[in-house]
């Protein structure tokens, strides 16, 4: 045993109490005799004897009434008792009552005691490591309940954050030109963005980007790409003129690939960024590794546009291009992030031509496109889902 423990011997006939004595000496019991009920009751103390031994048969009281005593005044205390052969049904009570074990008279086989208070103590110790986990668990538990509601806290101030730095949907511009988008994150956080801004009289620019991964981290670097575009219209004035469309579009591009290629947060993002010119009426635009395309719906019907150009994040040049669309009077563009496509059955084609083909059926309609993809109702997203939507009747 690795710490010596109390023993209450409790026993009037001598030769037994002698045994007993001297098996739990020789499993190293610290052992205080006494040699009545009255006598072992007033000398035990809840705490400082885990195991007690007591004859059933006393001068003065019952072994039953000792064994009550005992485990009224400290339940966690082991009892073995001592019987004899007549004292069976005494046994069994003993036994209802809490008694660990029991030996039988006489008491003469040492190894007998030894294996009952073996068993005691080594269950016992067991209890106590137990215990001592169970404590240990719920302390823990503790632990990580107040990380998650530390957690649960910050997630909801970032959610707060991302959404107040969101713009309002919808939106109308001079002209009759609105802009509008639905964002449903997959976690609490989403790695999407959308934004829009009117510049000058005759400029409406807007963008959406889909950053990789999902959760905080990914949120996070959607806040950083707003604050770099934010920044950089701080330094100078974007989309002054038509001449300047095409440079603006592919410096914010440059921009943010920079930005992500400077992080070590292993991140990058596709984007698609755009210009209504109101006056011309033409969309200028840029995509990099934007899936699916956006599409543009006219009276014809609805049509991806065209264009390509790296992620953003990857790689040092982009190749980007900016291309232009000559819009009717009547128009609808429709931006998605690739969460879009995950709520389509297919291989990537058929999902692409899926899509083309709701948003042909729904006009570009953001209520009634999200009612046909049933963006609203899909629980366990497996992504993050975003549509935009600018339009002109």
């Amino acid at each position: 045993m690795s710490e010596r423990q109390r023993l209450l011997l409790i026993e009037a006939d001598p030769a037994s109490r002698e045994c007993v004595r001297r098996a739990a000496l020789r499993l190293n019991f610290e052992v205080t005799e006494a040699e009545s009920g009255l006598q072992g009751i007033g000398v035990f103390a809840p705490g400082l004897f885990r195991l007690v031994v007591t004859d059933l048969h006393l001068p003065d009281m019952g072994g039953l009434e000792v064994l009550r005593k005992i485990k009224q005044l400290a339940p966690e205390s082991a009892v073995v008792v001592i019987a004899s052969n007549s004292e069976v049904s005494d046994v069994v009570q003993a036994l209802r009552l809490g008694a660990s074990d029991y030996v039988l008279k006489p008491v003469e086989d040492a190894a007998v005691i030894e294996h009952a208070l073996k068993r005691i103590t080594e269950s016992q110790a067991l209890s106590r490591e137990n215990r001592e986990y169970r404590e240990q668990l719920e302390a823990r538990n503790r632990e990580l309940h107040e990380h998650i509601e530390v957690l649960q806290r910050d997630q909801q101030a970032g959610r707060l954050l991302q959404q107040h730095l969101l713009p309002r949907t919808p939106y109308e511009y001079p002209g009759h030109i609105e802009a509008a988008y639905r964002l449903v994150p997959s976690l609490y956080l989403s790695g999407d963005f959308v934004d829009y801004g009117l510049f000058g009289e005759r400029f409406i620019a807007f963008y959406l980007v889909d950053v990789s991964g999902h959760g905080v981290s990914s949120a996070l670097v959607t806040a950083l790409i707003k604050h770099s575009i934010m920044h950089l219209l701080r330094e100078k004035p974007l989309f002054a003129s038509l001449d300047a469309v095409p440079g603006d579009l592919l410096e914010i591009l440059q921009l943010i690939n920079r930005e992500l290629l400077s992080t070590s947060l292993d991140k990058h993002a596709s984007m698609f960024v755009g210009v209504i010119d109101s006056r011309a009426r033409k969309l200028h635009y840029a995509v990099a590794g934007q899936v699916p395309m956006p599409a543009l719906v006219t009276s014809s019907g609805a049509e991806w546009l065209p264009g390509k150009g790296r992620p953003l994040g990857l790689f040092e040049r982009g190749d980007w291009q900016v291309l232009e669309a000559s819009l009717p009077a009547s128009w609808r563009l429709v931006a998605c992030s690739d969460g879009v496509l995950e709520l389509l059955q297919g291989d990537l084609l058929q999902r692409e031509a899926k899509l083309l083909q709701s948003i042909d059926e729904s006009r570009g309609d953001l209520d009634t496109l999200c009612a046909a993809l049933h963006v609203d109702t899909c629980n366990d997203l497996p992504d993050d889902v975003t549509i935009l939507t600018v339009r002109q009747d």
